[in-house]
């Protein structure tokens, strides 16, 4: 009887995180879907390659800006229908371009589309905290950060290569019929997706109390840490091929190459830190420990410029790997600060800084790169990481310290 139970529990996790890992991947593949295709519909379209370039602001733009609030709506209304509803609009506006008649239709539909994507991290962590039981729910922050891995990783060339095929517009409608099939499928196994605040029965305690939850120490430094690993890692996947070919004067294909085996080691790494955070507690400990390695390894390059792909292949392979492992640690860092009710809101602030890590390193690490300093480029790279591996350890003695405040 007690197996019985316990093959229900663990079916149950597999198909709750089955789900949520889905949703991501077709989140991270939304992203990239209509940039993908920009050489096409510039050639057919006739539409220049700054307006196109608008098209992505404005869905980043509109998904940073509503990050926080679609946390707090999760925490009011629940994460499942916070999940399906984005989850519809954006895949519901992707169709819709597909039909777009003009440039301002495309636009319009990129805003709305950056408002669905907004959703994802507070409603699907919440999902995962109130669904996954706790022995899994490391392997499930795990699969979680896979699923978006991968779609950034296939969808450039995929999504290219269909378009190639079978035209922008069919492709991008493809795209879009696909994500439609997701929302139906959430909608009819709806009833196992339960998210750690309302399905929970834990009332908001009022908006005062909640904002006040995000100006707390724990969720600043969380935040922080968020904003910069994105100005690290982000800046070597966008900056970093054209980075190592001005350092190093190598290939093209070469330095791309390089950057993408980065990205196939935090594939890996994320799967392996899933398992180590369901294996050991001190979770703050093991991500500081991850990033700070991998940054003192991206520092080994521009000081030592090693100078052939056999050398420089393991280097950013490890470092991939190592940042990999850190992801479900440090989701499992932010799960420990979230107070009760405020899950959603928390994934969701915390979460933020990734995009105001990217915007920031994509400035000022593009400032660099068109100044001839791409030296400084690995540099800068290399101690963001290594400030976001120093704030995560100090989360659990300030949060530590703000018990014993709270009992005296």
């Amino acid at each position: 009887m007690a197996m019985d139970a316990s093959l229900t529990i663990r079916a149950r996790d597999v198909k709750v995180i089955s789900l949520i890992g889905v949703s991501h991947f077709l989140s991270h593949c939304y992203q990239l879907a209509l940039p993908a295709l920009f050489p096409l519909i510039h050639r057919v379209e006739g539409i220049g390659f700054a307006e196109l370039g608008a098209l992505s602001s404005v869905y980043f733009l509109a998904s940073a800006l509503c990050q926080v609030p679609a946390g707090f709506l999760v925490d009011r209304v629940g994460a499942r229908p916070v999940l399906i509803g984005g989850m519809l609009l954006l895949t519901g506006s992707t169709t819709l371009i597909a039909f777009a008649p003009s440039y301002s239709a495309m636009l319009v539909l990129s805003v709305f589309a950056g408002l669905g994507n907004a959703v994802f991290h507070p409603a699907d962590f919440s999902i995962l905290n109130g669904s996954v039981s706790e022995q899994r729910i490391g392997r499930g922050l795990s699969v979680h950060g896979f699923g978006g891995y991968v779609g950034y990783a296939a969808t450039p060339i995929g999504v290219f290569t269909l378009g190639s095929l079978v035209g922008w517009r069919d492709a991008m409608l493809m795209i879009g019929i696909v994500g439609l099939v997701v929302v139906g499928i959430l909608w009819a196994q709806r009833q196992d997706l339960r998210d750690s605040v309302v399905d929970r029965g834990i009332k908001s305690q009022g908006f005062i109390h909640d904002i006040g939850v995000l100006w707390q120490p724990p969720a600043i430094l969380a935040f922080s840490f968020f904003c910069f690993m994105a100005m690290g890692a982000v800046g070597m996947m966008t900056l970093g091929a054209s980075t190592l070919i001005a350092l190093l004067d190598m290939p093209a294909k070469t330095a791309s190459t390089i950057i993408s085996l980065q990205l196939t080691g935090s594939l890996v790494g994320t799967l392996i830190g899933g398992v180590i955070a369901d294996k050991y507690s001190r979770h703050d400990l093991l991500s500081a420990l991850a990033v700070i390695f991998a940054a003192c390894l991206l520092m080994t390059v521009p000081f030592i410029r090693p100078s052939s792909a056999i050398q420089l292949v393991p280097i950013f392979m490890g470092f991939g790997l190592l940042y990999g492992i850190a992801g479900p640690l440090r989701d499992m860092v932010v799960r420990s600060l979230a107070p009760a009710g405020a899950a959603g809101k928390t994934f969701g602030f915390t979460y933020s800084g990734m995009d105001v890590g990217s915007a920031m390193a994509t400035a000022l690490l593009g400032y660099l790169l068109g100044s001839g300093k791409p030296f400084w480029v690995l540099v800068m790279c290399s101690l963001f990481v290594f400030m976001g591996g120093l704030t995560i350890m100090l989360t659990r003695s300030v949060t530590a310290r703000q018990a014993a405040r709270a009992a005296a």
